[in-house]
């Protein structure tokens, strides 16, 4: 199958939909307390405790657990491309696996860069859920007298979410595979945060902060770098 060509409709649905809706949910999150609203439920006021912030699940299995999840397939997709210099069966595979490692190196690297320097707090630093910091939202300015947060954006989901990368892989090739890696990236990129929603690591809003910005980084990499040639013009 012939290599995808970059037309006008290309750009309208993976650049300027995602980007679309990306804005208003921002939007929304900024204009409402919904952040607060998903975020109570988990908070017993009364202990002052985060209910699930040490349950094996939410820690151990979706944090952890994920955590190195995302690293095995980071790894597995740069051993591939090595071993594709000596392995002609991996051959095919070269640019591919190159790819999904860079993209997922490039999507959390970008979160944890934003984590690294814009002022956000994770929730269970803020005087509502038993915290020293002033609420703000994410627009708004940074409660002054505190020491600088790193709570923002997502970096967890920003490693399941990077698996969106998947998508480009087979776009252009087959779009049932194609929707299926971008579902797998987004199914995953919701568990691993709402795991940290429950623990009170992370907002929802740092989550949609964090799909974009994976997003983003795996279609610039598509277009720009890769130039939209995953696999070998041979290639079935």
């Amino acid at each position: 199958m012939n290599q995808p060509r970059f037309e006008t409709r290309f750009w309208f649905r993976h650049a300027l939909l995602p980007l679309l809706l990306f804005t208003l949910l921002a939007v929304l999150f900024e204009l409402t307390n919904l952040d607060l609203w998903l975020s109570d439920p988990w908070y017993d006021k009364v202990g002052g405790v985060w209910t699930f912030k040490r349950s094996w699940w939410a820690e151990g299995l979706i944090h952890k657990g994920g955590r190195n999840l995302v690293a095995a397939v980071a790894l597995f997709a740069a051993t591939c491309w090595g071993l594709s210099f000596r392995l002609g069966q991996l051959r095919p595979w070269r640019r591919v696996s190159l790819f999904l490692a860079l993209a997922i190196v490039l999507g959390t690297g970008s979160v944890a860069l934003g984590k690294a320097t814009i002022n956000r707090h994770c929730p269970w630093d803020y005087d509502r859920y038993g915290g020293a910091v002033p609420y703000a939202k994410l627009l708004e300015p940074a409660p002054a007298g505190c020491k600088p947060g790193h709570g923002f954006p997502a970096g967890h989901a920003s490693g399941a979410l990077s698996l969106m990368s998947s998508y480009f892989v087979f776009y252009g090739r087959s779009r049932n595979r194609a929707l299926a890696g971008l579902s797998t990236g987004l199914l995953f990129g919701a568990v691993f945060g709402f795991g940290q929603l429950v623990r009170g690591a992370h907002f929802a809003s740092h989550n949609v902060w964090s799909a974009a910005i994976c997003w983003f980084a795996a279609l610039t990499l598509y277009v720009f770098v890769f130039r939209g040639r995953l696999f070998p013009e041979s290639a079935p």
